[in-house]
């Protein structure tokens, strides 16, 4: 079984996507952990912030790393089982019917909340940030790839509205869909 989880920026993708691996004892990969590996050292904890900023930039100005990233994932992906991964385009570039697709939708104003309370900053901050590393990133993703990662819902098997949901909650409702899926399967 392999799980993907997309959305923008403090969606919820990584949070839901370690409570998945947990819940059903599959392996954890993160895209955003792997790009880190696979570019030159920057010095950022956050991406909202304006170093992480800066970093998204340079990926904008340096699209190789992005593409080294995706066909990294499409690789692994290929080669391992049992495995759920957060990523931002990797449904859309995984076409496999066994591969359960969900993203979170989360409107802006929970978005900047959730990375206000993460990182410890202001919310007009947090929003500042977010809104152009949504708009660098969007960039990045239809440079490359043509993909409008906001808007085309397409290779998604369940899309949740998770604004007003807990982890918790939105976890069993992602962990009901993907029970029943298992389901069809056997």
């Amino acid at each position: 079984m392999k799980i993907i989880i997309s959305g923008l920026t403090a969606s919820g993708k990584s949070t839901l996507a370690k409570g998945i691996s947990e819940e059903l004892n599959l392996k954890y990969f993160s895209a955003s952990s792997k790009l880190r590996e696979i570019m030159p050292p920057r010095d950022f904890e956050f991406w909202e912030s304006q170093k992480g900023l800066d970093v998204v930039k340079f990926r904008l100005k340096h699209l190789k790393y992005d593409k080294l990233l995706d066909d990294y994932i499409l690789k692994y992906v290929k080669e391992h089982d049992n495995l759920v991964l957060d990523s931002w385009v990797a449904s859309w570039k995984i076409n496999d019917e066994r591969t359960i697709k969900i993203y979170l939708k989360v409107d802006l104003e929970t978005r900047a909340w959730r990375v206000s309370q993460r990182d410890n900053v202001g919310y007009g901050e947090a929003l500042k940030f977010m809104k152009e590393k949504d708009r660098l990133s969007s960039k990045i993703y239809y440079t490359l790839y043509k993909i409008k990662i906001a808007d085309d819902m397409a290779p998604f098997d369940l899309v949740v509205n998770s604004s007003a949901l807990s982890a918790d909650s939105l976890r069993k409702v992602c962990l009901e869909y993907i029970t029943k899926r298992m389901k069809k399967w056997r």
